[in-house]
């Protein structure tokens, strides 16, 4: 190759943008995103659902950070969607949307900073909802509840227990799709005023009549009033505890241990009834015990042994099928990742954690896009496409195909540079 020749011709390399956005636009999901966060002023020139599109699009294209819309914009010029802002633009809608932190102080000093806003973490329902990904009155969901560390070295970020400065917020899924999130401070920990955000969690999720069958979450929410509340509103829950002493003393009394076959592992493992927080009504643990690498002998207990429990008011499942169950949580924590590395998260553009936390709620409606989208592209047979890809994948398959519109007849007509056959895509 010794001589290039360069055209001004407009061919994008991110043609399959064209026909994602169609479908969107078909579905009127741009409608929707409006109808939820509201109008901007008749003066502004790009919508609500203009920045989150471009966001989403943005995110697709493997674009890292806010700043990589203004290479997005040059390489999707004239395509279907044109209205892609600059990410001063995207910062402007952010501020517009922003609550106010909520900043307390503890009786020892410590101060806790918690930035939410419940309008958008209704549109996240309204949005899975109009996706079909959720349905009203549908039994069988799963709400899985937890906590991630974003790091970041933004003025207002904390000191997390990860020994880091950045936000915790915790995110509630069902399945991979995000439903609910409240942004805390970095040195804020998991189990602080968690009551108060599943209460509005389940509320949203009542008021779109979004049903929840089972509710799973670690050791941070194994409180009183957490589990109070999550066993008035879902049938069942499965709650983590980890080893302390009333535990510990509690599971060396039993006498029955039956040894199974879990994740290829042998385990030891019982079920027992055990009153927490000093009341008369009793739960179901389900306990795994692991001999000490030490070996050395506890006094309280009289051995040797570490013991791991799931707490639930479920009476019907096996041990087995409780432990594998709740294990199964831990794609809700490879959710969590997802957020953060395909969705950005973890390149928080703004300076401050109110402003942060309406991105963080505009990457989740990126992420609901994207679950919605890989279904169609399935629906529609694309070449190589499956539900399990994630965004690099998809990038890959189906986004990075070269395109251009012309004019013919008449008629503005797409050509696909591709032996991929492309189509319009039905929804």
């Amino acid at each position: 190759m010794n001589k290039i020749k360069n055209s001004s011709k407009n061919i994008t390399p991110f043609g399959g943008l064209n026909f994602i956005f169609k479908a969107l636009t078909t579905k009127k999901l741009d409608v929707l995103i409006n109808s939820c966060l509201g109008s901007r002023s008749f003066l502004a020139q790009y919508s609500y659902s203009d920045v989150v599109l471009s966001l989403f699009a943005n995110s697709l294209c493997q674009g890292d950070y806010l700043s990589d819309l203004q290479t997005l914009k040059s390489k999707y010029s004239d395509q279907f969607f044109t209205k892609i802002p600059s990410p001063d633009t995207v910062e402007y809608v952010c501020q517009e949307l922003k609550t106010k932190t909520v900043t307390t102080t503890t009786y020892n000093g410590v101060i806790h900073d918690v930035n939410y806003n419940n309008n958008m973490n209704s549109s996240l329902i309204a949005l899975n909802i109009a996706t079909n990904q959720l349905a009203p009155k549908t039994s069988g969901y799963t709400l899985d509840f937890d906590n991630v560390v974003v790091q970041t070295e933004k003025q207002d970020a904390k000191l997390s227990y990860k020994k880091t400065k950045g936000y915790h917020p915790n995110i509630a899924f069902i399945g991979r799709l995000p439903i609910h999130i409240e942004n805390h401070n970095g040195n804020t920990p998991a189990s602080y005023e968690q009551k108060g955000t599943l209460e509005r969690c389940f509320d949203n999720l009542d008021h779109f009549g979004i049903e929840i069958e089972n509710f799973r979450a670690d050791s941070a929410s194994y409180q009183k009033e957490v589990i109070n509340l999550v066993s008035n509103r879902a049938k069942n829950f499965f709650i983590r505890i980890t080893d302390f002493k009333g535990l510990r003393a509690h599971c060396s009394k039993i006498g029955n241990w039956e040894e199974l076959e879990i994740n290829y592992q042998l385990k030891e493992v019982a079920t027992t009834l055990y009153k927490p927080f000093k009341e008369d009504k009793e739960y179901r643990i389900v306990v795994t015990r692991v001999l000490k690498k030490s070996g050395q002998f506890d006094l309280l207990s009289g051995c040797a042994y570490d013991y791991y429990g799931i707490i639930t008011n479920n009476k019907v499942l096996t041990d087995k099928d409780v432990i594998e169950f709740y294990n199964n949580r831990g794609d809700a924590e490879n959710s969590n990742r997802y957020l953060l590395n395909d969705f950005n998260l973890h390149h928080l553009p703004f300076p401050d954690m109110d402003t942060n936390t309406v991105f963080m709620y505009l990457m989740a409606m990126s992420a609901i896009l994207f679950e919605w989208t890989k279904i169609i592209l399935v629906k529609n047979k694309a070449e190589g496409v499956k539900l399990n890809m994630r965004v690099k994948a998809i990038c890959f398959h189906y986004i990075t195909v070269a395109s251009a519109f012309i004019n013919h007849a008449r008629e503005k007509i797409i050509h696909v540079y591709s032996s991929t056959k492309y189509v319009v895509l039905k929804i």
